[in-house]
């Protein structure tokens, strides 16, 4: 039972992360659209990737579970998408995206940093997907710092 239990808490574990990476993925589709610097959409992009590197690896965690990770809702998306357009309706400058960008991301890493503190317990392979989602937080806030006007 208490096995059970803990691959229930790393099922969630693991979904919160899928969702996070996600969600960073996501965001930057949307975004991407509207930049016009090659060198902030070479480092999105860079980002993009990244994202996309750790929601393969929960993934896999998931599936070596038995499980299949849990999508965003329709909603979210379309909150994400409105929130962006309306962000960028008027200024769609390297200084706006960086900054939105570095929202998200500071969000990303309180999410995640409390996400391992709730779950303790998770495997060190769990885990260590979530230290390395942080890190790349913390890198693409650092990258996105440079088009800040």
């Amino acid at each position: 039972m208490q096995q059970n239990t803990q691959a229930n808490r790393n099922t969630e574990f693991l979904n919160k992360i899928y969702k996070n990476s996600a969600a960073g993925s996501e965001s930057i589709s949307f975004i991407k659209e509207k930049v016009d610097d090659k060198n902030l959409l070479n480092d999105l992009q860079y980002q993009h990737m990244e994202y996309q590197n750790i929601q393969n690896r929960a993934s896999t965690e998931l599936s070596k579970l038995g499980e299949v990770p849990k999508e965003q809702t329709p909603f979210a998306e379309l909150g994400m998408w409105s929130g962006i357009q309306m962000n960028t309706i008027l200024d769609k400058s390297p200084d706006k995206i960086a900054e939105m960008m570095i929202q998200g991301s500071t969000m990303g890493i309180i999410d995640m940093v409390r996400t391992i503190k709730q779950f303790p317990d998770v495997p060190q392979a769990s885990k260590q997907i979530g230290e390395d989602l942080i890190k790349l937080e913390e890198n693409s806030m650092q990258k996105m710092k440079q088009y800040l006007a």
